[in-house]
């Protein structure tokens, strides 16, 4: 029963966090980031040069905050400071990756929506950088926590492990 409670345990605790984080976010959590994104984001395109925006797949993206945000709150033994300054730099760093994203959707796609060759060897490494933002981001943050599991999961793997037969 204690390996089912070990495993059941944190599964509960991200079912309890994500639904009702993806719930707000789908209530109106995404037109709000995206009007905050605009506001914020569209004198840094000026800066940039572009003049117009082809966003194109780019909003369905920013849904990333999520898993970020989902995973910052879930894992364990973190300490306050740390999880509260790594969620407002992950914000932040999450932020300017979708900046950047919108900047490469608006320049690989022409003004039809059509992508051209050299615009999909731009975009499709940007959005797999896009989408795992999130995962690196808090790999980075929670370092230790990812160091002290591998070292956990190892040595309880060695220890269960039978001896090795000599040849």
């Amino acid at each position: 029963m204690k390996v089912h409670r070990k495993v059941l345990l944190p599964l509960l605790k991200i079912v309890a966090i994500s639904a009702p984080l993806t719930w707000l976010w789908e209530a109106g959590g995404r037109e709000a980031y995206a009007r905050l994104f605009a506001h914020l984001s569209i004198p840094i395109f000026g800066i940039l040069g572009l003049t117009s925006l082809n966003p194109n797949g780019a909003r369905d993206r920013f849904i990333n905050y999520l898993p970020f945000l989902i995973l910052m709150l879930i894992t364990p033994r973190l300490s306050a400071l740390r999880r509260v300054v790594g969620i407002a730099v992950g914000f932040v760093a999450i932020f300017f990756a979708h900046v950047a994203f919108v900047y490469v959707a608006s320049v690989s796609f022409l003004e039809n929506n059509t992508m051209t060759a050299d615009g999909f060897t731009t975009f499709f490494p940007a959005m797999l950088l896009s989408d795992s933002l999130p995962l690196v981001l808090w790999a980075v943050i929670c370092h230790q926590f990812i160091r002290e599991t591998i070292a956990r999961v190892a040595s309880s793997a060695s220890a269960d492990s039978p001896p090795a037969s000599p040849r």
